[in-house]
């Protein structure tokens, strides 16, 4: 996990002394590993002990505030069993440059001012299949499947943010609806490759040959570069999700046991959320708990709220946010009290 501060870390020191030579700068780390390797080294170590300490001091500030320590507390126990598989929403993609889903229906109504205020109107009312669809009917397939890819399936980007932590605390893998290649790059430096992602629309045919207990990545709608598989507009929802195969289905095979964590998820008008409240509904004496990262803002109806999750047997963990909030600060902080398994110091 040292990979994942120590690029700051260095950059810090690079900003706050660089040494010319002769007309040369050299950056100020260079210059300290030239001289003193070992002194790097724990400085280093330093200074990630000392964020690492700050961030769990910052959790339990925050969920004390919320009221949510005793739930962290519990997935702390099951992420430290190995039963807990993260659910990745859009806002984890988000520091590496993605949009969320919302800016990026809008972006793609660029050739038509009057399909974007369709869209508009179709997302105000949280119908994001049916402003899937509206682009795809009113542009063509090839030219809705050109736009998805050049925004979600390029490679020329560096990968950013709390997402990077998700292999040092979740090694066997985890879910998303995503259509970008963030998650993949992610497991695959840390030395975890993933292999082959399972997608949704594919799951009939592999559900035979898929153990959950592998490494997996679960890319249930598929992946911005292959049309074929892909599941964004309501037509295509409705034909990957039809007769034998439902998303609860989906859902119910690849979870089985476990606890899932959500994080990077809005869990708000939702399909994911609609499959799992029929899941619990269908067994809910034999029904895992799961988890959600939640931001908490000043409007948010938390006992409303509380009761949707509940109906879904998710237990919110909120954190108070704005919008100027760094989202991707409190995923930080939560991820590293997840892999080391403690709040204390």
């Amino acid at each position: 996990m040292r990979e994942y501060f120590e690029a700051e870390i260095l950059d810090q020191i690079d900003a706050a002394s660089e040494v010319d030579v002769v007309g040369k700068s050299w950056p100020g780390s260079e210059i300290y590993k030239m001289m003193e390797e070992k002194g790097l080294d724990e400085h280093i170590e330093t200074e990630i002990a000392r964020r690492k300490a700050e961030a769990k001091d910052r959790t339990r500030r925050i969920l004390t505030e919320t009221e949510c320590l005793e739930r962290f507390q519990l997935l702390l126990e099951l992420t430290q069993k190995g039963m807990v598989l993260p659910f990745v929403g859009a806002g984890m993609s988000s520091p590496s440059g993605f949009k969320l889903w919302n800016q990026l229906l809008l972006d793609l109504t660029a050739d038509s001012p009057a399909l974007r205020v369709r869209v508009r109107s179709l997302l105000a009312q949280y119908l994001y299949e049916e402003a899937a669809q509206e682009i795809c009917d009113t542009l063509g397939d090839a030219a809705l499947n050109q736009d998805v890819r050049a925004h979600l399936g390029r490679e020329a980007y560096d990968v950013r943010g709390a997402v990077r932590l998700l292999p040092y605390c979740f090694g066997q893998g985890c879910l998303t609806t995503n259509l970008d290649n963030v998650l993949e790059r992610v497991y695959t430096a840390a030395g975890l490759p993933v292999g082959d992602p399972v997608f949704g629309a594919h799951l009939k045919e592999q559900r035979g040959f898929v153990n959950p207990d592998e490494r997996r990545l679960y890319k249930l709608h598929g992946t911005a570069l292959v049309p074929d598989g892909r599941v964004l507009t309501r037509r295509e929802y409705d034909q990957t999700y039809a007769n034998d195969i439902t998303l609860s289905r989906v859902l119910d095979h690849i979870i089985g046991a476990r606890h899932l964590l959500f994080m990077g998820c809005s869990l708000g008008v939702d399909r994911t959320l609609k499959e799992l409240t029929t899941l619990f509904a269908d067994a809910p004496n034999n029904y895992p708990e799961h988890y959600a990262f939640l931001p908490l803002y000043e409007d948010t109806n938390r006992e409303k709220r509380r009761k949707e999750m509940g109906a879904a047997n998710i237990s919110p963990i909120w954190y108070p946010a704005s919008e100027e909030v760094d989202h991707n600060q409190h995923m930080e902080d939560f991820l590293l009290c997840l892999i080391d398994g403690s709040l204390d110091e």
